[in-house]
């Protein structure tokens, strides 16, 4: 199977997802408290997100022409001639994927016991430190920042409350 028809597949298939999600968003309930945002509006936003990129994404996939596959061509060409045909090939690294599917499923594990902001701070580091070891002090900065800001939008601007863990003893 060639790369263009597989990623016309992944076209349709991200669409019908991004269908589904929008169709659930549409099913929560709504509460009983007239509010200005409910608890549909961000999964909505989220789905009518997807689906727009998902339609784009196909319509890209779709109108490859000609032109698209010569250019596949000459890098292919190009990438023998240097040696790299296994990147050209779409090289999947299933160790890589693996770590970081563990990350993720550790992640929803301990979401609730050390609260959002410490578990996505954690999560980030080790995918820092197995996918680049290069800037971790930077990366460190920025997932501190990250985690802690987002924790303050969601509790104090838009009023969700995200389980704080441990933080939970200093007041945040």
């Amino acid at each position: 199977m060639n790369q263009n028809r597989e990623e016309r597949i992944a076209s349709v298939v991200l669409i019908v997802f991004s269908l589904a999600y929008l169709v659930c968003a549409f099913l929560i309930p709504m509460p009983t408290l007239k509010q200005q945002l409910g608890p549909d509006g961000f999964p909505k936003a989220i789905g009518l997100g997807m689906l727009i990129l998902s339609v784009v994404y196909a319509c890209q996939q779709f109108r490859r022409g000609v032109r698209a596959r010569e250019k596949e061509q000459e890098i292919e060409e190009r990438a023998a001639i240097i040696g790299a045909e296994e990147k050209v090939e779409g090289y999947t690294d299933l160790k890589t994927m693996g770590f970081m599917v563990g990350v993720m499923l550790l992640y929803a594990f301990a979401f609730e016991h050390l609260g959002y902001a410490i578990t996505t701070f954690l999560a980030f580091m080790a995918g820092c430190i197995y996918l680049d070891r290069r800037h971790l002090l930077r990366d460190a900065i920025i997932a501190v920042i990250a985690s802690f800001v987002l924790q303050y939008i969601f509790s104090a601007w838009l009023r969700v409350k995200l389980p704080a863990g441990p933080l939970s003893y200093l007041g945040l």
